[in-house]
């Protein structure tokens, strides 16, 4: 039997005592060896622990470094992807310049994409960095070289046919050039030119500066391709250039007159053979056969009609669709 005092700090207050028996007492004393025994182990502990918890926080900072980098290669990434689309679309533009003024394009310009990309990989990028690169100097160089040409007779930029007949925004290609299907004969053909849905009455203005070479009908002497167009007009921009306009409800230039780029010609209306109002638009070139079409897409630089991949796959036009004596 044992005996606890507590003496109180007030020497006018009682002491208390509490008594520990056998059984309480080894209680008292195992919970104070195993407490004991706990902080001992805790000491002899400390520095593995310290050690573990080192780790952790380095492992967890890590991890935040990398989770960090693979966010700043991810926009990147997105970055040179949207810089890669911004330098194609510029391409296209260039090379359609220079295809208009007869300069030759160098090889793989304009750049092709293939739809929608994934930014690049982090051990890819230092390769897309570097195709970026060469590409901008390609384009820098072939800017140049169209800068330096003379800005006179064939390359004249008034009498290059550069813009839309109408305002883009109110037209929608529904036939472009190329081999097709003939929607009258079911039989295959080559389609010379450009046929745009455009409300009917909408002013038609003259891509550039030229003379009228022809207004009206095609005429009896003309075959069956150029009377279904209705009524025309031609205008023939130099010596080598005519671009032809189809199925007009109405003229508004005479023949012979001489037109300033943007100055109206006519309207747009349904003549011919047409299910709606149309307008056909024609771009044709001087050649061995004669006055072929070309693409128009190529020419009308205020509307992006036309891809890199049709730029670089451009059919050419038969003999046969040479332009008749009605323009010439």
């Amino acid at each position: 039997m044992s005996e606890i005092r507590f003496h109180p700090g007030d020497p006018k207050r009682k002491t208390r005592s509490v008594a520990i028996g056998p059984l309480l007492g080894g209680t008292v004393a195992a919970f104070l060896v195993a407490a004991g025994t706990v902080t001992f182990l805790g000491l002899a502990g400390a520095p593995s622990l310290v050690f573990d918890l080192v780790r952790s926080v380095d492992r967890l900072a890590l991890r935040e470094a990398a989770r960090r980098g693979a966010e700043a290669f991810q926009n990147v990434g997105r970055r040179a992807e949207k810089l890669s689309r911004r330098l194609a679309a510029d391409e296209l533009f260039l090379a359609r310049v220079g295809l208009m003024a007869d300069v030759p394009l160098p090889p793989g310009f304009p750049t092709v994409l293939r739809g929608k990309t994934a930014p690049p990989a982090p051990d890819e990028m230092e390769t897309a960095i570097a195709d970026l690169r060469r590409r901008l100097r390609l384009f820098e160089l072939f800017r140049r070289r169209l800068a330096a040409l003379p800005e006179s007779g064939r390359l004249n930029p008034l009498r290059i046919p550069s813009r839309s007949p109408v305002d883009p925004a109110s037209a929608a290609p529904v036939a472009v050039f190329g081999p097709r299907t003939s929607d009258l004969t079911r039989e295959d053909e080559f389609f010379p030119g450009l046929d745009l849905a455009v409300p009917a009455g909408t002013l038609v203005l003259s891509p550039a500066a030229g003379t009228v070479v022809h207004t009206g009908p095609a005429g009896r002497k003309a075959d069956a391709a150029w009377r279904r167009l209705g009524i025309l007009v031609v205008i023939a921009h130099d010596d080598e250039t005519r671009t032809v306009f189809g199925h007009l409800g109405k003229t508004l230039a005479l023949l012979g007159r001489r037109v300033k780029r943007g100055e109206p010609i006519g309207r747009v209306g349904q003549s011919g053979f047409v299910p709606a109002p149309r307008l056909r638009y024609e771009v044709r070139k001087l050649g061995d056969s004669g006055f072929l079409p070309v693409d128009p897409r190529l020419y009308i630089l205020d509307a992006d009609w036309i891809t890199a991949a049709e730029l670089g796959n451009r059919p050419p036009a038969p003999p046969d669709t040479a332009l008749p004596p009605l323009g010439r």
